[in-house]
């Protein structure tokens, strides 16, 4: 009787579990676990803002007020208990990374324990503390493992785990404490320095620091990462990185509000610095983002397949993290899928006086936009255009690419948005990025009928001249 309700629970827990796996490809064991681990995160991320109602309810009353919070702590979440299994195929090494919650969820509820823990700790101390400067290094670690213990909430919740330990403080909390003990810094050249404190880790690349709710990166943003570059050492691409500084800032009535993490390659936060900034900084600096508008549009509807899935971006870059690329700069456009798909791109500029959507010429076959992934590149870093140069119009801009799965009879279901030729040779799409994105994206749904699985991703970065 004993070992037929252990096997009806065994059976009960294995019916609900939940496993995510990445497949990553390279020469080395080790650059294509990075790979394995890299995907994984992408599907990670891709099931929480799928799952983003349901998360939201579970994470508590500071999720429920503001969508762009939780949106934003999807990206770059910590990763517990993967195990990894290697094979080489045809001279690669394939590693595939699997995430299982039967095995995961203990990991991450021992975890958040732990940082409550803490956190109750750091609450009480700071009752209890009459200096200053100490209460605000409380804050400061206060804030990192509030935002770890949300990472690793986000998640557990994704895996299905339940009776998750609650936390009786909210960031907004402690900002709003913060600001009573961080005295206005009056340079960002200060402010650099007091968001790169204590930090004595090296090859750290620093992804740009953006306002909450938006992917553009301003001049303020562009400004502040080069001061704290000088202060670190660090490597230009993600892909060389063993830690990672990420930041957001928020702007006040009069001063912005700066708070960076540094995080390892699991996305395991070891640091958080804040400072305030006073409005003398930074007023005959361009610091307010101008892309709020097309970037609620890209995420609006956004074209999720329950299985099919599709990867665009630039070979050594994290697609969550800000991207800030130069004149003289070159990438290589990749994209990556589980399943034989075709597809096409979209490229939207978004310079202040020069907004426009474009079709990229990428086509094969019979078709100069619509290309295809089939056969061995499945799962794969798939270059479909090397060393690319930036080049003007410099400004706020995106790839986003549109993917389908082919119909029986083995065509592509995919409707291209009429174009025109313009003098530079652009295939430039009629309307406005924010209306493009929303009618490329209807046009592409309506087909019920057929029998295809479609999918969609996009990658925002910001170009400036120097």
């Amino acid at each position: 009787m004993i070992k037929e309700i252990t096997l009806s629970i065994l059976t009960a827990m294995a019916l609900n579990a939940t496993t995510i796996t990445g497949i990553g490809y390279a020469d080395l064991s080790n650059e294509a676990k990075k790979e394995a681990l890299g995907d994984l995160s992408h599907k990670i991320s891709v099931d929480v803002q799928s799952d983003f109602k349901s998360i939201t309810s579970s994470m508590g009353k500071e999720y429920q007020k503001s969508n762009e919070k939780l949106l934003h702590l999807s990206s770059n979440l910590p990763i517990l208990g993967v195990s990894f299994q290697e094979l080489v195929d045809n001279t690669l090494v394939k590693s595939t990374a699997t995430l299982d919650s039967m095995t995961a969820i203990n990991l991450y509820t021992l975890e958040l324990k732990r940082l409550r823990r803490n956190i109750e700790q750091s609450i009480l101390d700071i009752e209890t503390t009459k200096d200053d400067t100490l209460k605000y290094e409380i804050l400061n670690q206060l804030l990192n493992d509030v935002e770890n213990f949300n990472k690793h909430k986000i998640v557990a919740t994704l895996l299905k785990a339940t009776n998750l330990p609650l936390l009786s403080i909210t960031k907004s909390e402690i900002r709003t404490k913060l600001h009573k003990y961080i005295q206005n810094t009056p340079s960002l050249k200060i402010a650099s320095m007091l968001l790169s404190k204590n930090i004595t880790q090296s090859n750290i690349y620093i992804s740009a620091i953006r306002v909450n709710g938006s992917k553009d990166i301003t001049q303020f943003a562009k400004l502040l990462k080069s001061e704290i570059s000088t202060q670190l050492d660090t490597v230009k691409i993600p892909s060389k990185a063993i830690y990672f500084l990420r930041g957001r800032y928020e702007i006040l009535k009069d001063k912005i509000f700066i708070s960076t993490t540094l995080s390892d390659r699991n996305n395991k936060i070891l640091q958080t610095n804040t400072v305030s900034l006073q409005a003398s900084a930074y007023e005959n600096t361009h610091y307010k983002p101008r892309t709020k508008t097309f970037d609620a549009s890209l995420n609006s509807e956004y074209i999720k397949s329950d299985t099919l899935s599709v990867q665009v971006g630039f070979r050594g870059y994290n697609r969550t993290d800000g991207i800030d690329l130069y004149k003289g700069d070159k990438v290589d456009i990749i994209i990556k899928t589980n399943k034989p798909i075709c597809y096409f791109l979209l490229g939207h500029t978004l310079k202040e006086n020069d907004k426009f959507s474009q079709v990229l010429p990428i086509g094969s076959d019979n078709s100069p936009f619509i290309n295809r992934i089939t056969g061995d590149d499945v799962n794969k870093n798939i270059s479909i255009a090397d060393d690319v140069p930036i080049a003007s119009p410099y400004g706020s801009e995106n790839l986003q690419v549109f993917a389908s799965t082919f119909t029986k009879k083995g065509t592509c279901p995919l409707v291209v948005p009429n174009t025109d030729e313009n003098k530079d040779g652009y295939f430039v799409i009629q309307g406005k990025p924010t209306k493009v994105v929303s009618q490329t994206r209807a046009l592409n749904m309506s087909q019920k009928r057929l029998k295809v699985e479609k999918s969609e991703a996009s990658i925002s970065f910001t170009s400036f001249e120097r």
